[in-house]
């Protein structure tokens, strides 16, 4: 877990901080481990299935003005290797579903709920690069690895400059409430919403842990909301540590929904329901393969002789009090078998027995089916 500053612990952290105000925390994390390399990282910005862009910082020299432009992946490696010295960074989304190991980085943050944890974005930056003054609607921990990157970070209300780009939504420069150098081990936390504009001041690499909040749009389909027309996103500014336990949906995370949507206690197994499909539900590019009925049948059978399977790396999983949640689809949660679902995803895996009459196996097969696991080789 990250080394909270001063005499802070993970309760007075969401207290006082958690969607409230910026937090830096210096020597958070001893040695950043796991990590990745600048080639490893060039490697994944490569492949077809991988999201990334590379961000060039252009210094017009007729207004002494900094200019920001984008380019989407996949890159050729002679391209990536072919770039300047200065003034550019590559970003890569979802590092931790291409890179399973990756997502132990996530361990660093266990008292926030890990339906709420979007990906594990990385960001090499050579000195001078970044991607502009610019604000998230989202939390997010950023870990700095090797390197120098100064931040700077304001709660003002910033306008936006639309002459610095026509790739990205940046804001106009401004005054730093915060300005702050990292360095490897260093964490800055940032709620939404703040303003923040980050520049390498030596090459650099960044892991961001980033959040994810449900819109009314994400999780008003087929609900009768009373504020359909107002686009607000989910809030959990009373987070409490009680609620971060391995793919929980909290009954406080389902009130908290409510509220937003404007809905009473009756429609809560409804709002229930679309956060946990809204939390599991992948991107189009990273499904894992589905599962045929006789593959999974035969799987199935090859775990209840004692076998174990690794959960998906693009796959998620989520359950509530009364439904268990993966990759989008939903289906009941007997009460037996709700303690094995809890052991699949605080491990990520599946191993042990199952007794038959918890419903437990029946469980496990619509998992299968539904491409949770990563399928073992059977001989």
């Amino acid at each position: 877990m990250l080394k909270l500053p001063g005499e802070l612990t993970p309760e007075s952290f969401l207290e006082r901080h958690w969607q409230k105000d910026a937090l830096l925390m210096p020597a958070a994390m001893d040695r950043l481990r796991p990590s990745i390399s600048r080639n490893e990282l060039g490697w994944l910005a490569t492949l077809d299935d991988v999201e990334s862009r590379l961000v060039f910082v252009d210094h017009d020299t007729d207004d002494d003005r900094k200019r920001y432009r984008a380019e989407t992946g996949p890159f050729e490696p002679e391209y990536l290797q072919d770039l300047p010295k200065r003034n550019w960074t590559l970003l890569v989304h979802d590092v931790e579903k291409h890179l399973p190991a990756m997502r132990a980085l996530f361990a660093q943050v266990p008292f926030i709920p890990d339906w709420r944890i979007d990906d594990l974005m990385v960001s090499f930056a050579a000195p001078g690069g970044g991607v502009g003054p610019h604000l998230d609607n989202y939390d997010v921990f950023l870990c700095q690895g090797i390197g120098v990157r100064n931040w700077r970070f304001s709660k003002d209300a910033i306008a936006s400059d639309p002459d610095a780009s026509t790739d990205l939504a940046l804001l106009a420069e401004f005054e730093a409430f915060g300005d702050v150098d990292l360095v490897e081990g260093d964490v800055l936390y940032l709620p939404p919403g703040v303003a923040h504009w980050g520049i390498a001041k030596r090459a650099c690499m960044t892991y961001s842990i980033g959040m994810r909040a449900p819109e009314t749009s994400d999780l008003s389909v087929d609900l009768d909301c009373q504020t359909p027309n107002i686009n607000s996103f989910y809030r959990d500014p009373d987070l409490r540590v009680n609620e971060a336990s391995p793919g929980l949906i909290s009954p406080q995370s389902t009130q908290r929904a409510l509220r937003t949507l404007g809905l009473p206690a009756t429609k809560s197994r409804e709002v229930s329901t679309a956060l946990g499909v809204f939390a599991t539900q992948t991107k189009d590019w990273l499904q894992p393969d589905e599962v045929s009925a006789e593959v999974a049948q035969k799987v199935l059978d090859y775990l209840l002789q004692g076998a174990s399977a690794e959960v998906h790396g693009m796959s998620q999983i989520a359950f509530d009090d009364e439904m268990l949640f993966v990759n989008g689809r939903h289906t009941a949660l007997p009460v037996a078998a709700k303690a094995k679902v809890a052991s699949i995803c605080a491990k990520r895996k599946f191993s042990g027995r199952l007794k038959k009459d918890t419903g437990g196996q029946e469980l496990l097969l619509w998992m299968l089916r539904n491409a949770l696991f990563e399928i073992p080789e059977i001989s």
